[in-house]
């Protein structure tokens, strides 16, 4: 499970960060703002669903090598009786690194959880102090304090009473409503919560500060078209300079960016047929590299295979099917290390596997199974990896062949507790 949380994390942050190069590389400097904002909003979405997806057997055959193929080479086993007198135990300490990594990823996307809850509080706060009126449908929030500047947050305009009564009231009213109407707040909510998993990726906070400024784009343009002099406009965004960002969840009148957004606001609409194909283009560029991130469904002819082995109903059974399918994990043959591992597997009254565990030493009432050795050659040139990463990768693929097993049928097996020894030996 660790495993494939860690491998939705890469993938997902990968298929985001193909979006954002492709929107700054080719979509940024245009000026279709409605389709900029459909990009980035799907770029929010894409990384939760792009891994999910199941690639078809003839695609994954078509773009990539079967992988699924490529096993330890010189990996042989045999079975024989377990000696009870040479069992091995394993240190079962089971705090790892990969434990370490999963509660510190935890704990920081509980800071960012709680930043979240702390900007609403704040933004909330700010209401209830405020004098409350109405604009044009909309909240109008009236701010005792002067330091701030003029926000809107979904349905509510913020503004400090001081501005409220200057010249530029109605460019800066005109500015938050029109953020209002379009539910910008929405998408910074979606990429705040994108940041509490995916805090660790700089293209999640990339695509917070495009997102923002595609808004301030796409807000500028519409005012432009409703108003006699838009100098008077731009103006305003020049002189109305002070406290900025006060939260990251809501629009400011006056961003950073202010020199972009005039530059945005005087460019040309030259070239528009050559804009709207860019667009176009980029989606089947865009669709074939997320495939390279999707889960590849498993071949036919592995399904064959195990469609045939829905039994096993005798110990010769048994150990063929642990013949066909373990493998000597690469980690510990890569680094020369071999150990013996015991393993406890529950069986239901169904023959049904339905729990594994690692175990220190077999129990006398378990039903005892034939040893398993797995013998592989030692490789030139071995890496002094943690002793402790190297067993572990032997216990996950002793348990990874013991959780395949279809059902048990032999009367013996069932309901029991069954003990296993795989004797992992390098030669």
């Amino acid at each position: 499970m660790v495993e494939m949380f860690w491998e939705y994390q890469i993938k997902g942050g990968i298929v985001l960060a193909v979006s954002v190069l492709l929107y700054v590389l080719v979509l940024s400097n245009d000026s279709f703002f409605k389709r900029n904002r459909l990009w980035l909003v799907g770029s929010l979405l894409l990384p939760w669903i792009v891994p999910l997806i199941t690639m078809p057997v003839w695609m994954k055959k078509m773009l990539f090598t079967d992988m699924g193929a490529i096993v330890p080479v010189h990996t042989f086993v045999s079975v024989g009786q377990m000696n009870t007198n040479t069992v091995q135990a394993t240190n079962h300490f089971s705090f790892s690194i990969e434990s370490l990594g999963i509660v510190l990823y935890g704990l920081i996307s509980v800071v960012f959880l709680i930043r979240l809850f702390y900007g609403y509080a704040s933004i909330l706060s700010l209401k209830k102090s405020a004098e409350c009126k109405s604009y044009k449908g909309f909240s109008l929030a009236v701010l005792p304090d002067s330091k701030l500047g003029p926000f809107s947050f979904f349905r509510t305009i913020f503004i400090p009473k001081e501005l409220e009564k200057s010249k530029e009231s109605q460019l800066i009213l005109e500015h938050e409503r029109t953020h209002c109407a379009g539910w910008h707040s929405i998408d910074l909510t979606l990429v705040e919560c994108m940041l509490i998993f995916q805090w660790w990726n700089p293209f999640a906070w990339w695509l917070r500060n495009l997102i923002a400024n595609n808004h301030e784009f796409c807000v500028d343009n519409i005012m432009l078209k409703n108003l006699s002099d838009p100098k008077d406009y731009q103006y305003s965004l020049l002189n109305i300079v002070r406290g900025q960002g006060q939260n990251h969840l809501v629009h400011n009148y006056n961003q950073s960016l202010t020199k972009k957004r005039i530059i945005m606001m005087n460019k040309s609409d030259k070239n528009r047929t050559i804009h709207r194909l860019k667009g176009l283009l980029l989606l089947p560029i865009l669709t074939f590299s997320l495939l390279a991130f999707t889960n590849p469904k498993q071949d036919e002819e592995v399904k064959v295979e195990k469609k045939a082995e829905q039994t096993i109903a005798n110990m010769l059974d048994l150990q063929k099917y642990i013949a066909r399918n373990v493998k000597y994990p690469v980690k510990a043959q890569e680094s020369n290390l071999q150990a013996d591992i015991v393993a406890q597997v529950t069986v239901d009254k169904n023959g049904q596997v339905k729990e594994v565990k690692i175990a220190q030493k077999r129990q006398d009432n378990w039903v005892k199974i034939d040893e398993v050795v797995i013998t592989a050659y030692k490789t030139s040139g071995a890496t002094q990896i943690n002793a402790q990463v190297g067993l572990k990768s032997l216990e996950k693929e002793t348990i990874r062949v013991l959780k395949s097993l279809p059902q048990l049928t032999n009367q013996n097996w069932l309901g029991q507790k069954l003990a296993f020894r795989f004797s992992f030996n390098l030669q």
